[in-house]
């Protein structure tokens, strides 16, 4: 997001959400959650936050904002004009054109944008992510070359949401759900490339965990036991890595399978199923659990929410 230092600067925006720093002097990468003293401007995925920027030659010094794993954002940004200069954790580096970067906003961090410049800025809670702030000093200041694999997947894809963001308003949870999961990849790929020099061998577990949770939210047998036998560790182990994110295993799996379930309710292209069978897709057999888990979690029951998401309802 970007928001003027000074009161006589002003953030036009128009009806597709875009900002324009409207002058070339200093600017500012705001967390969401800062006070808006302006106008900020954002599109939120689910947990995932998009921005677009736009603005002349710039610097951002933040010391960190510390706090939990769901208040604090790992941050990848993809430049679309000029280039981004991300310092932190005692590295730096550069990125234009199709390439990524990425800092974290718990730590301290310096971004510049030393000429006219217009990016995307993808922002996850690290609760979403599986990485703790600390964990994350292996992605920090890193450059993805966004030409092959997963990097080139996100890049694109940070690209279209800026070109199209507003024609996919009417399916923000679901495109949450996937922008998360491809963000988790392509973490997952730099961290176990660096796990081997690093030793990190706890974060390694952690996505990895995660992904194979993910992969089989259908199957019903899914359960903590099964995970910690399937990676080789002790159930307590499993336990303990995930308290340092502030939840359990078991919890984990539970919120990953409301969260493919809320998706799944909102996607008009499986409008034909039952709600007991989406709840089955992700594991939830017996409709009336499904719905009380589902309202516990979200404040509607299933069946609301659907209503709540259909296409007519959001484009009337």
């Amino acid at each position: 997001m970007l928001r003027a230092n000074e009161p006589s600067r002003q953030l036009s925006t128009g009806h597709t959400g875009r900002g324009v720093l409207t002058d070339s002097g200093p600017g500012a990468v705001a967390e969401h959650d800062e006070e808006r003293g302006g106008t900020t401007v954002s599109r939120r995925f689910g947990d995932v936050w998009i921005c677009v920027m736009e603005g002349g030659p710039s610097q951002v010094f933040r010391p960190g904002r510390p706090g939990p794993a769901d208040e604090t954002y790992l941050r990848v940004l993809r430049p679309l004009v000029g280039e981004v200069h991300v310092e932190q954790d005692g590295r730096q580096a550069v990125a234009c054109s199709s390439r990524l970067v990425c800092y974290d906003s718990s730590r301290r961090h310096r971004i510049t944008m030393p000429e006219d410049f217009r990016m995307v800025t993808l922002a996850l809670p690290h609760r979403s992510i599986g990485l703790t702030p600390k964990e994350s000093e292996l992605l920090t200041a890193r450059v993805w070359h966004g030409s092959q694999g997963v990097g080139a997947l996100m890049s694109e894809l940070l690209a279209g949401l800026e070109r199209y963001g507003e024609e996919v308003d009417t399916a923000i949870d679901l495109l949450g759900g996937s922008v998360a999961g491809l963000a988790g990849a392509l973490f997952a790929e730099r961290i176990r490339s660096a796990a081997a020099a690093t030793g990190a061998g706890r974060q390694t577990l952690m996505v990895n965990v995660q992904a194979f949770i993910r992969e089989n939210l259908a199957v019903p047998e899914l359960s903590p036991v099964a995970v910690a036998q399937q990676h080789n560790v002790s159930l307590r182990y499993l336990q303990k890595i995930f308290n340092e994110h502030n939840t359990s295993p078991a919890r984990w799996i539970r919120d990953e399978r409301l969260a493919r379930c809320r998706s799944e309710l909102a996607d008009p292209g499986l409008a034909h199923l039952s709600i007991a069978a989406i709840g089955e897709r992700s594991g939830f057999y017996g409709a009336s659990h499904f719905s009380r888990l589902f309202r516990d979690r979200y404040g509607v029951t299933p069946r609301e929410y659907r209503k709540n998401t259909r296409p007519s309802a959001l484009t009337a």
